[in-house]
C-alpha cells in the first residue's frame, strides 16, 4: 500500500558512525564519529543512540518537551536499546521492529501521524551495533567462527531525523508499506539474496501505484541486501523496465567492501538510516540528487526460529525523499 503524502518535511537529522564507518566512504557525511569505548556492547549502541538524539536536538535548539512523539526501534530484544535511550527523555514513545528496514517504517508511520493537527513533529531514529547484534543473532562473540562469504556487517551507527509540517527544503513524497514475503528461504547466513525478493515485491508494488519507472528518480536505493541480493534486483529491475543505471544498495555504499573487512556489505538498521539521513540528504540539499527512492528491507526472524529450521519471512518499506523545486 502506497501511501501519498503532503505537507511532510525531513526538517533535520543527525548521524552517528561508529570507527569502522568513519573511515568508510561516506566518512564526510556524518555528524560526528565515535569510537565506542564502552567495554558493554549494548551500552555502547545506547550511548550511540542517545548522541545522535542529543545532538539533533541540540542542532534544532529544541528541547524533548518540543517533540510530539518518538518513533524508533531497532535489533534488541524487546527494543531495550530504545527504552533505554528514551528513559533519559521525556517524550511519549512508540516502538516499531521492522529488523533492517526500521528506518523507512518509522519515517512512514510518522508521516501519516502528521496528517493529525495536534501533532507538530516527530523524532524517528534507529541504531545497530556490529558487536551486540552478533551476540544476538549469531553465534557468540567469543566463538570466533569463520564466518561466510554470503554474511553481511551489522553496521555500528546512531541515527535520528525530525519530520514536521514546517515547511523545509526536503519534502517526503511517498510511503509504501512492504507485506511479509516468505518464499521458503533457510539460509540465515545469507540475508541479501533472502530479502531481496520483498525488495521487489515493494519496489513493484511503489512503481505500479505511482505509476512510476526507475528512470522517474535520481537514485534508487536497496538497504542491506549485500552483492549477492543487490544483483537480483538489478537484475530484476532490468528485465521489467530495461537498462537501470540509477540503482545501489545501502550496505555497498557504506563501506569499501573491496578494502574494508566487511564480508558481502554492511548490514542493520543503522545502514540505510545512515546513508538516507547523512549521504543522501546532504546530496539533495547541494543539488547533486532531485528526487530518492529508498526501499529498506528487513528479515523478520530470530534465532530460535532459525535454529528450528524454519524459512526467512522478509519485508521491505519504502519513502521518497525530494527536492522542493
Amino acid at each position: 500500500m502506497t501511501f501519498t503524502l503532503k505537507d511532510v518535511y525531513l526538517s533535520a537529522s543527525c548521524v552517528v558512525a561508529g570507527d569502522l564507518e568513519g573511515k568508510g566512504p561516506l566518512k564526510s557525511y556524518f555528524d560526528s564519529i565515535d569510537e565506542c569505548k564502552d567495554c558493554c556492547f549494548e551500552n555502547s549502541e545506547i550511548d550511540l543512540l542517545y548522541k545522535s538524539i542529543d545532538m539533533l536536538l541540540e542542532k534544532e535548539k529544541l528541547s524533548p518537551e518540543d517533540i510530539s512523539i518518538a518513533i524508533g526501534g531497532e535489533l534488541s530484544n524487546q527494543l531495550t536499546t530504545s527504552s533505554y535511550t528514551l528513559r533519559k527523555l521525556s517524550i511519549a514513545f512508540a516502538g516499531v521492529y521492522a529488523a533492517c528496514s526500521t528506518i523507512t517504517l518509522g519515517l512512514g508511520m510518522a508521516a501519516l501521524l502528521l496528517s493529525n493537527k495536534e501533532i507538530q513533529n516527530v523524532l524517528v531514529f534507529t541504531s545497530s551495533h556490529n558487536q551486540a547484534a552478533e551476540r544476538q543473532f549469531r553465534n557468540p562473540v567469543e566463538y570466533g567462527g569463520n564466518k561466510e562469504e554470503t554474511q553481511t556487517f551489522t553496521s555500528t551507527i546512531g541515527a535520528s531525523a525530525l519530520l514536521s509540517r514546517k515547511e523545509g527544503p526536503l519534502r517526503m513524497g511517498s510511503f509504501t508499506m512492504g507485506r511479509v514475503i516468505d518464499i521458503g528461504f533457510t539460509d540465515a547466513l545469507d540475508y541479501g539474496r533472502a530479502m531481496a525478493p520483498a525488495a521487489l515485491e515493494t519496489l513493484f508494488s511503489h512503481f505500479r501505484q505511482t505509476k512510476t519507472t526507475p528512470k522517474d528518480y535520481d537514485l534508487i536505493l536497496t538497504g542491506d541486501l549485500s552483492k549477492y541480493g543487490s544483483e537480483l534486483v538489478l537484475k530484476a529491475l532490468k528485465e521489467e523496465y530495461g537498462e537501470v543505471k540509477n540503482y545501489n544498495d545501502c550496505g555497498l555504499l557504506l563501506y569499501d567492501i573491496h578494502q574494508q573487512d566487511v564480508l558481502a556489505g554492511g548490514s542493520g538498521p543503522g545502514t540505510s538510516a545512515a546513508v538516507l539521513l547523512a549521504y543522501v540528504k546532504k546530496k539533495i540539499l547541494s543539488g547533486y540528487y532531485k528526487k530518492v527512492l529508498l526501499c529498506a528491507t528487513g528479515a523478520l526472524m530470530n534465532p530460535t526460529m532459525i535454529n528450528q529450521k524454519n524459512s526467512l519471512p522478509c519485508i521491505a518499506h519504502a519513502i521518497t525523499l525530494e527536492a522542493i523545486k
